[in-house]
């Protein structure tokens, strides 16, 4: 049997409280994930016993979530390939699903990378920075913007890992992952999963952009069957840089992404 002595157990999974609608109509108001997205449930009696019982969902004509279901994209979560992005010009006709990878996938020895050190700066003429969240245009020159990942930035990573990055930046601070980097995580390192804080890290970004150029890290990390798991919290707190990760998904066939509770287990050693 294997044990966990000598092994402390850090959450990396945001808490998310829901906003419920109860049975007598009332609300309790909730909290948004770290994306700033709506937790939406409502409560009902199942008729076999009177039991209560507490769906996923928004109720119908609820003001914040107006439609009558939600994603397995909220809160933390992880993402596979197929049902997911496996539409996309250009993508490998090898893509898998979460529920066909396996189990090893996504426990394991992990990096965590804490690239506190890579502040913002001016960019030079030779530099360049990606289209932001959604439809932002490109920086000019002169601008601040957060420094890119590079394999320099990531020396701890051990073929084979689990990847966790976070930094304390935010916005157009943040250090942001490039595909030449990407394509050495997939590559060289052979990462089986990539975790991200939220903020901390960039990597959704040209979402807009024509394929098959947009979205660069998700098509090359999902294409490899490199799943991602995103938004992660207190990966700052982890004072090792190696860790045993574990966060399983759900075992259901066609869900590109999960609900995942993600737990980092740190040496004792590295906390005194």
């Amino acid at each position: 049997m294997f044990s966990l002595e000598g092994y402390t157990a850090i959450d990396l999974s945001p808490r998310i409280v829901p906003r419920i609608k109860r049975t007598n109509g009332s609300i309790e108001e909730g909290e948004l994930d770290p994306y700033g997205r709506p937790w939406v449930m409502w409560e009902g009696r199942f008729p076999g016993d009177n039991s209560l019982f507490t769906i996923y969902a928004a109720p119908k004509g609820d003001e914040v979530l107006k439609q009558e279901r939600m994603s397995s994209h909220n809160g933390s979560h992880v993402q596979g390939g197929k049902g997911h992005i496996s539409h996309w010009a250009g993508v490998s006709e090898d893509i898998k699903g979460l529920w066909e990878l396996d189990l090893e996938t996504f426990l394991g020895e992990a990096a965590v990378c804490n690239l506190a050190h890579l502040q913002a700066r001016a960019l030079a003429e030779s530099e360049q920075y990606p289209k932001g969240e959604g439809y932002r245009t490109k920086s000019l020159p002169g601008d601040v913007r957060g420094q890119e990942i590079l394999p320099d930035h990531l020396d701890n990573i051990q073929r084979g890992d689990i990847v966790l990055m976070t930094s304390p930046f935010k916005g157009l601070d943040q250090p942001w992952l490039s595909a030449r980097t990407v394509n050495w995580l997939i590559n060289d390192r052979k990462i089986k999963m990539l975790g991200c804080s939220y903020p901390g890290i960039e990597w959704q970004y040209d979402l807009k952009v024509a394929a098959p150029d947009n979205s660069p890290v998700r098509r090359m990390l999902l294409g490899a069957n490199i799943p991602i798991v995103h938004p992660l919290v207190n990966l700052d707190t982890l004072t090792s840089d190696r860790v045993f990760y574990v966060g399983m998904p759900l075992h259901i066939p066609h869900l590109e992404a999960s609900f995942v509770r993600s737990v980092a287990f740190q040496p004792e050693e590295s906390l005194r």
